[in-house]
């Protein structure tokens, strides 16, 4: 049994938690200045261990259940929620601003508004609630600037969807990076939280309402604020005030026109679902992302993985693998790169090296997936660095023979976006096995932050040279006896002056009989049209002004 005292804590004992008055011994406990029994020594039994009973009989102590940790808020989280005029109004802002930048699409100019006015707020909100900021933070600043500035300068809808995940979860790793302690994080806590943050934080939802109540339910000068019944009344009005307007404009024309006027300056969306939903994105998902992490980052830290695997097993798995590829890299060495094998007949040089590159492709990443998963389970051992090291150059010798297949491929059959973008991720595997090879003798190299800087590096770089661009000026360039204009045509706006630079626009017109170009060039031109100030995008404005001489052609 227990009760509570009238300060509101919790007593155990008999009775109800009042406990005995008085012990068959005589003993009597101490009493409190105001008559309560105290709650600590030195009554007797006060330190008994739980189930023994008092010195003087009775029953024996219960011992207090142990708050609950989802039930219990921390402190910081109930100071966020106590300063709603600075939190709660904030991401109110914050929302609107993210529904009226995001609205028209992610490929304007609102987009890196947008990203420079979220990294401000993010900073001001770090410096604010005590977070450490530096030389990490600037790097994600600087690469989140960058990727939404390239998506105002191309027009590859592709690429520009991948720049909006890209900036997504650069927002998540920076917001994990500073109220998580992440330093022992591995790369399956990171993907764990990085997935699993969105959706858990929407748990927290509800202490954005509670905030608000606390706001509209303080005190103003030791008195009892009125905004909570001024906002009820202005609500219940709403209504009323709409009834009433409506009447008004249909009896008077000269107001009815005035209210058209005020309508039209207000400009509501043609997609009001769409405005609404990036409207609560931007209040309820920043408000409640911020409440979690403020609540439980710091209870979020990953205890280091530890190396319990036995080595002998991977020694084993690795011998019969690296017999298996130091066979094939020896057929590579000879055959692909010094060409000292003979061929069967019929079989040339050229047709053997531009089969198979993506075979090898596959087999270099599920290499870089088997020493990620050796280098972080199994305990250190000698035999296994070593194996560990030959398997890692022969990955390194299919990556470099898969690399100039597709080369020569290219060659043979121009360059197309799946080709280029094999050829970037053959140069990021190199990259990322060179991190490898050092983790193998360095186990406290900071592996997973070392790819992450890599893969975001690497991709700024292609998002930034537009290989659209880059595709249409080598396939003019090296054209052979005949260019593929069909696929030119088929690119984003970003190949329209490198297209119009080489003739294919005007002379012949290789486009005018086609009917699937002449619907891909008015596209473009109807991006063109349509734009605004909000969704501006360089590349599409500068193929637009190029495709307007064409105008007549294009849409008869």
């Amino acid at each position: 049994m227990y009760g509570e005292n009238m300060y509101g804590e919790t007593m155990y004992g008999e009775n109800g938690g009042q406990g005995d008055r008085s012990r068959k011994n005589g003993t009597a406990r101490q009493s409190h200045p105001d008559g309560h029994p105290p709650l600590n020594p030195p009554y007797p039994g006060a330190c008994l261990p739980p189930g023994q009973p008092y010195p003087g009989g009775g029953r024996p102590i219960v011992p207090a259940p142990a708050p609950s940790a989802k039930s219990v808020r921390s402190p910081k989280l109930e100071q966020l929620m106590d300063h709603f005029r600075v939190y709660g109004i904030g991401c109110i802002l914050y929302g609107i601003l993210f529904a009226f930048c995001l609205y028209p699409g992610f490929c304007g100019i609102s987009v890196p508004i947008l990203s420079l006015l979220t990294m401000g707020g993010l900073y001001a909100l770090f410096r604010n609630m005590g977070l450490q900021t530096g030389r990490r933070t600037l790097f994600y600043f600087i690469c989140w600037g960058l990727l939404s500035l390239s998506s105002v300068l191309t027009g590859s809808r592709l690429l520009i969807t991948w720049n909006t995940i890209g900036m997504l979860l650069l927002f998540l790793c920076l917001l994990l990076a500073h109220f998580c302690n992440t330093e022992t994080w591995g790369p399956g806590a990171w993907l764990v939280w990085i997935c699993g943050t969105p959706f858990v934080s929407m748990g927290w939802l509800p202490c954005f309402f509670q905030s608000v109540d606390r706001a509209l339910s303080g005190e103003r000068d030791g008195k009892p604020s009125k905004s909570k019944y001024i906002w009820l009344g202005a609500s219940l009005s709403a209504p009323v005030v709409l009834a009433a307007v409506f009447l008004l404009a249909s009896a008077d024309a000269v107001f009815e026109r005035l209210c058209e006027t005020m309508l039209s300056w207000i400009g509501f969306p043609a997609h009001p679902l769409w405005f609404c939903l990036l409207l609560a994105v931007g209040v309820f998902g920043s408000y409640a992302m911020i409440a979690y992490l403020t609540d439980r980052g710091e209870t979020m830290a990953v205890r280091k993985e530890q190396k319990r695997w036995e080595p002998m097993i991977g020694i084993a798995f690795l011998l019969v693998l690296t017999v298996v590829y130091v066979i094939f890299c020896a057929i590579q060495i000879s055959c692909l790169f010094m060409g000292s094998v003979t061929l069967t007949e019929g079989y040339t040089y050229a047709s053997y090296a531009r089969e198979g590159y993506f075979q090898l492709l596959t087999v270099c990443l599920m290499n870089v997936i088997i020493l990620l998963t050796f280098v972080s389970r199994f305990r250190e051992h000698g035999t296994l660095k070593l194996l560990l090291t030959v398997f890692s150059a022969c990955t390194l010798i299919m990556d470099a023979s898969s690399a100039m297949r597709m080369i020569l491929y290219v060659q043979a059959y121009q360059l197309t976006f799946l080709r280029i973008l094999v050829l970037w991720s053959l140069v990021v595997i190199d990259i990322l096995l060179a991190g490898c090879i050092v983790t193998i003798y360095r186990p406290r190299f900071p592996l997973f932050r070392y790819g992450m800087a890599v893969v975001t590096i690497c991709y700024l770089v292609f998002s930034l040279a537009r290989p659209d661009a880059l595709i249409a000026r080598y396939n003019v360039t090296h054209a052979s006896d005949e260019l593929d204009t069909s696929y030119l045509f088929k690119l984003s706006s970003d190949a329209i002056p490198i297209l119009e630079e080489a003739g294919l626009l005007e002379g012949q017109k290789p486009w005018s009989d086609h009917v699937l170009s002449r619907y891909y060039l008015r596209i473009k031109l109807t991006r063109y049209e349509e734009m605004g100030v909000r969704d501006f995008n360089v590349s599409d404005y500068t193929a637009g002004k190029i495709l307007e001489k064409y105008k007549e052609e294009l849409v008869k």
